[in-house]
């Protein structure tokens, strides 16, 4: 067990919460469902102790038991969340949102080291576009520090990454671990340019913070969607390219896909699409057996370049049954895979099983299944064409990696070559 999970389960989150503690009756609720927790873990995980020791899980179970007196409801759920982490896949998480909670209202996004505030409510519009600097003093660096130990569907270094741009915005989490204070507004330090601002911010209902996602819209390249009856795949056909971009956001049923798959191959037909570009950015997975009844779907088009004709597109947030199809496409498809490594392990516990927990009607997450998807040793899909999104791009609207993907498929027309399958 890593240093700091360890420094987190033995009650580093104890500064600076003011929230009460639990009273008995609360106390004695909470280790009923945390025996009920740790009971489930031991029986439904297909292989609960991979990587956290099975006595090292019992310790930490029995340690927060005795400390629950000392501890807020805050505190106890972000240690439910340490303790799942510790167990070391993403598929296996404690839900402190199944809980009551809210947000505080931006939603973020990293470019490098750089944390921007891509979207705000009403009240904050101007922030759009800042980068964070600071949550009470301490520095985006050190709250990644201090939430990595406790992110939820977390596989490696990237979904850890795309765990923390939204989990930094939960106001209950950040209580837990001694960040922000209950009942007081916390202090936001925004830099712009050569300029700063500091504010005084309260949460808000996660009403109001689903609506945010991102006030950036795509503009470059001009896309034309169409509905191909799959709920979550859209179809763009882009004729310059002879290419079919399909933006795979969410899965549909099997049979969803299987149903529209006659019409799908007469569009393409009737497109003479040479080029196919799957795009699995943004996906956190659902059914992968819909993916593979798309591929199903896709093979027996033989205008296809099936030999350098074929891409995915990946990034952090490409995860579950996305990573699952990202390594499958690449070997059933030959397809490339562009963009930025995925968020997901190729080699994974997962098809998890939600559990409720009998006094507080908080919920958790178990694996069930695991994929060994790749023979090597590896802790994500990495892309055979490395192309990192710019904020500059991202501001204004251009989608740097399909841009780019673009330009290349051009120089494979005019020059008849194939596009390079190297890391740049």
């Amino acid at each position: 067990m890593s240093q700091r999970v360890k420094a987190l389960l033995l009650g580093c989150c104890a500064m600076h919460v003011t929230a009460a503690p639990l009273n008995e009756a609360e106390q004695q609720a909470w280790t009923t469902d945390i025996d009920f927790y740790a009971e489930q873990m031991k029986a439904r995980h297909i292989h609960p102790f991979h990587t956290l020791t099975e006595e090292d899980f019992k310790h930490n179970i029995e340690a927060l038991k005795v400390e629950l007196p000392r501890l807020s409801e805050a505190q106890v759920e972000t240690r439910l969340m340490a303790i799942s982490r510790a167990i070391g896949d993403g598929h296996s998480n404690y839900l402190m949102m199944s809980g009551p909670h809210q947000h505080f209202p931006f939603r973020f996004k990293f470019f490098g080291d750089t944390l921007k505030v891509v979207d705000a409510t009403a009240e904050h519009h101007e922030l759009i576009g800042t980068q964070l600097h600071s949550i009470n003093g301490l520095s985006v660096a050190e709250m990644f520090t201090q939430l990595a130990p406790v992110l939820p569907g977390v596989d490696n270094q990237f979904s850890e990454h795309n765990s923390f741009e939204y989990y930094l915005s939960l106001h209950k989490l950040l209580v837990g671990l001694g960040i922000v204070e209950q009942g007081r507004p916390a202090s936001f330090h925004f830099i712009e340019g050569k300029g700063a601002k500091t504010l005084q911010v309260s949460p808000v209902s996660m009403r109001e913070f689903g609506k945010l996602s991102s006030a950036y819209s795509r503009v470059e390249p001009k896309l034309t969607k169409q509905d191909i009856g799959m709920p979550g795949i859209t179809l763009s056909l882009l004729e310059s390219q002879k290419a079919a971009y399909f933006d795979f956001a969410s899965y549909p049923a099997p049979e969803q896909v299987m149903s529209h798959c006659d019409a799908l191959q007469t569009t393409l037909r009737s497109a003479g699409s040479r080029y196919l570009i799957i795009d699995f950015r943004g996906n956190s997975g659902g059914n992968f057996y819909s993916g593979l009844a798309l591929s199903a779907c896709l093979q027996p088009l033989d205008q296809i370049d099936w030999m350098q004709g074929v891409y995915v597109l990946t990034d952090g947030a490409t995860f579950s049954a996305a990573m699952s199809n990202t390594a499958q496409f690449r070997q059933i498809l030959n397809a490339q895979v562009v963009g930025t490594p995925t968020g997901g392990d190729p080699n994974h516990f997962a098809e998890n099983s939600q559990f409720l927990m009998p006094n507080s009607g908080r919920r958790f997450t178990l694996s069930k299944r695991y994929y060994p998807f790749i023979a090597e040793q590896s802790d994500a899909v990495y892309p055979d064409i490395y192309i990192e999104p710019s904020w500059d791009d991202y501001r204004h609207g251009k989608d740097t990696v399909l841009t780019e993907l673009l330009v290349r498929l051009n120089g494979m027309l005019i020059t008849g070559k194939t596009v390079p399958a190297l890391a740049e």
